[in-house]
């Protein structure tokens, strides 16, 4: 996810760094990579959020494997070209330019962006290898129970451990909270639910969430933008 900071300051975690991307910056989230985001101060936030494909930028670095996209070490982007070129990307897409026009500010502004920053990288280890069992087994019942409503007791109770422990633990070894990575989970498999062009309150109910609102909700805060603005813009980026 690239994001386009316009107007106040973004505030958020990838991968257990902190980082503020101010106005005119550029923010990196990594496919994969575990992440919150907020509003670091003040009452204004607006930031463009445009949504690459994996292959576009494996292409782009030369390859075909998806498995090895480029990737970007850091969480911030400072580059004014790159700010512009994206820009001028989101604006064709958002005034319905001609597929031709998109193509072309597409893959100018990739190409930037990969032969600048594009670093040999792999997708976040989804399974918190190197953390201690317990992290790493809450870990994997939540990915595989995420549409389910767990709590911090039935968690812990399975694994025996006390849940203040469990709590502390995950957070120091993931970055967030188990509560945030069921909620990634759950708005990724809306992503590719919506990707399949199902209805929004049909994704919502399918990913474990109460309702629309709140699926929009959530959806909002992780993606950038609601449910239904994120389907109609996929047919701009790479169609």
């Amino acid at each position: 996810m690239i994001g386009l900071i316009d107007a106040g300051s973004k505030s958020f975690m990838r991968e257990r760094k902190q980082f503020v991307a101010n106005p005119g910056a550029i923010s990196v989230v990594n496919a994969g990579d575990l992440h919150t985001g907020s509003r670091a101060e003040g009452n204004e936030l607006k930031y463009r959020a445009l949504y690459i494909p994996l292959n576009l930028l494996a292409n782009l670095s030369g390859s075909n494997n998806l498995d090895a996209p480029p990737g970007f070490h850091s969480g911030i982007i400072d580059d004014g070209q790159l700010f512009n070129a994206l820009g001028a990307m989101h604006l064709s897409i958002v005034q319905c330019g001609s597929k031709l026009e998109r193509d072309q500010l597409l893959l100018e502004a990739l190409k930037l962006l990969v032969g600048r920053y594009g670093s040999d990288w792999r997708p976040a280890d989804r399974g918190a290898a190197e953390a201690p069992n317990h992290v790493r087994d809450a870990y994997a019942l939540i990915e595989a129970h995420y549409r389910e409503e767990l709590s911090i007791s039935d968690i812990s109770i399975a694994l025996e451990i006390s849940p203040y422990h469990l709590m502390r633990e995950f957070r120091r070894h993931t970055g967030i909270p188990m509560h945030a990575l069921q909620t990634q989970f759950r708005v990724e498999l809306g992503k590719r639910l919506l990707r399949q062009g199902l209805p929004v309150a049909e994704v919502a109910l399918a990913a474990g969430f109460a309702d629309q609102s709140h699926f929009t909700k959530r959806f909002r805060e992780i993606v950038g933008t609601p449910p239904a603005a994120y389907r109609r813009n996929l047919q701009g980026i790479g169609a």
